[in-house]
């Protein structure tokens, strides 16, 4: 799985790698299993799905970024990648290797790359919490941590304001928190002090509730792991004003 761009020749690609393997295995079935007539209706809804989407970004090169009575509206790409996000799950009904339905994790997550880019909202957020959770624990190179995290930051921006508000706190799997929580663990790993600060801030003002056992995990992780002394010093910080900070008062 690659760090998602939102690139629709690179979604277009993760989909034939998803589907096309399947395409002779459905095509041999019986006239009366249903399963083959299926993946051809997938196949041909993704194919309009792209066309949209592809209409969607000349309009914009072509308007120059300007709004005109033609422009597809923030409300029509949240509702496009809604879709986009409802057929993948229908396509995993179809996958039973491992890697297939990893790639088709991959595809989740460079949709709500693009609808995030295209001023839409992300209404539909597990599917694209796990897969970057996936991505996340694959990466191990600080640079390429930081490119995720940029990723997940832009895609934590995006989501809908009814997600945001979190009303669902007592369960602690929910995707929001999730999402929250590998962002701030990948921009550790990235060693990168202003990415840390970032993702740190957002965790505190929408997870405060998590912020103090994030912090402490994090400074145990400080000495198991050897982090470098500018990464440690805004653990530290962070650890004082939740932990140590609060416990005084």
């Amino acid at each position: 799985m690659q760090i998602p761009t939102g690139n629709l020749d690179a979604i277009r690609d993760g989909i034939r790698a998803v589907l096309d393997p399947l395409t002779p295995a459905a095509d041999t079935r019986p006239a009366a299993d249903g399963a083959a007539g299926d993946l051809v209706l997938l196949a041909r809804a993704f194919d309009q799905l792209m066309d949209v989407m592809e209409r969607i970004e000349a309009d914009s090169r072509v308007e120059g970024g300007t709004h005109t009575p033609h422009s597809s509206t923030a409300g029509d790409i949240s509702e496009l990648g809604e879709y986009a996000l409802k057929l993948l799950d229908n396509l995993a009904a179809h996958l039973n290797e491992a890697a297939a339905r990893e790639h088709n994790a991959g595809l989740a997550a460079n949709f709500a790359v693009w609808i995030a880019r295209h001023g839409g909202q992300i209404d539909t957020l597990a599917p694209v919490a796990d897969a970057l959770a996936l991505l996340a624990n694959r990466l191990t190179d600080p640079r390429d941590l930081e490119a995720l995290n940029a990723i997940m930051a832009e895609i934590s921006n995006a989501v809908s304001p009814v997600i945001r508000e979190d009303l669902e706190r007592i369960n602690p799997g929910r995707p929001w928190r999730v999402l929250l929580l590998n962002r701030s663990i990948v921009a550790t790993r990235s060693h990168n002090t202003a990415v840390m600060e970032e993702a740190f801030a957002f965790l505190t003002h929408y997870l405060p509730e998590d912020a103090a056992r994030f912090f402490t995990e994090g400074m145990q992780q400080m000495d198991a792991l050897d982090y470098p002394a500018q990464v440690r010093k805004v653990m530290e910080k962070y650890h004082r004003l939740w932990t140590l900070n609060r416990s005084l008062h």
